[in-house]
């Protein structure tokens, strides 16, 4: 489970640096850079990140600086994704789902169910009513009124953990999941059916390049691409055995995959081939962004960093 080996690399870092973090304002760049971040995204030109203890960060500045949102008590935050630049979802542990109105300064708690014990990793909206919410042990919700009522669903025969929920086209959706499971829909969600997964190790993500390909990446950096939104799959060559644990598509086309161990892989062929960028990072990186002046920003445990043109 994605959550599973990134706690595992950073929990140390995370415990230290949030009994230091203020309730709410401004972060000290040395607390920033002691933070966990799990996900980030852009509401417009905010950036967006979430992590550890159920802290969520703004930063309105390309991560020059940052601040503290209000955010109601929560545990660990895994995934967080805006449909616009002011409505915004975060999930986590719990199966907590926390929503936005504001472009992330405040948020108010919508769903929780601690006692199933099942932390929730990925979350997709197809418009301001309609979204869906996967996570460990099968774990699937689903809203069709933004998210006054969440409503649980079984989608799959067995309990393995679902990591991401993408969308992949119209009305297509894909599920990636635990031990190659695939899932797809091509009815927004309606009715979802398995696909034949390409190997059995677990998929983490999927993100779609500029020609509508789909690649999905997990274990071991392995790497696969879909021309077909998500009905067949080829392997990509991977220069990387390191799990790759997020994917974000640059706005001039570039593929990236991001993972264990400083992995930052770029792909400028819509996900054909691969290349190493050096990160000068040994831990996880958990998401890249771009940033300001052609730079990177990388997110992982040591808060959101940039990368210049050129830095090793």
């Amino acid at each position: 489970m994605r959550l599973a080996i990134a706690a595992a690399t950073l929990v140390a870092a995370a415990a230290f640096a949030t009994e230091f973090l203020p309730e709410a304002g401004p972060l000290s760049p040395t607390t920033m850079q002691r933070l966990l971040v799990v996900d980030v995204a852009r509401a417009g030109n905010r950036l967006v990140a979430v992590g550890d203890r159920g802290y969520i960060v703004t930063s309105d500045d390309n991560g020059a600086t940052w601040k503290r949102a209000k955010v109601p008590a929560s545990p660990l935050l895994t995934s967080v994704r805006f449909i616009d630049e002011k409505r915004g979802s975060a999930v986590g542990h719990d199966s907590i789902i926390l929503a936005t109105a504001d472009a992330g300064e405040t948020w108010t708690k919508q769903f929780s169910a601690a006692d199933e014990q099942r932390p929730l990793l990925g979350v997709h909206f197809l418009d301001a009513k309609r979204g869906y919410a996967v996570g460990a042990y099968g774990a699937f919700y689903e809203t069709t009124d933004g998210g006054a009522k969440w409503s649980a669903r079984k989608v799959l025969a067995d309990d393995k953990h679902l990591n991401a929920i993408v969308a992949a086209g119209k009305d297509t959706l894909v599920i990636f999941g635990e031990a190659g499971t695939l899932l797809r829909s091509a009815d927004a969600g309606a009715t979802w059916q398995a696909v034949a997964a390409p190997y059995k190790g677990s998929f983490f993500g999927g993100v779609v390049a500029k020609d509508g390909a789909l690649v999905a990446f997990g274990l071991r950096g392995r790497i696969y691409r879909s021309t077909d939104a998500g009905k067949t799959w080829t392997q990509v060559p991977s220069v990387s055995e390191f799990t790759l644990m997020n994917g974000t598509l640059l706005p001039d086309g570039t593929v990236m995959l991001t993972g264990a161990a400083g992995t930052v892989l770029a792909s400028r062929d819509n996900g054909q081939t691969f290349a190493a960028v050096p990160s000068g990072r040994r831990g996880m990186i958990s998401k890249a962004l771009p940033g300001a002046n052609d730079s990177l920003l990388l997110a992982g445990d040591s808060g959101v960093r940039e990368l210049r043109p050129g830095q090793k």
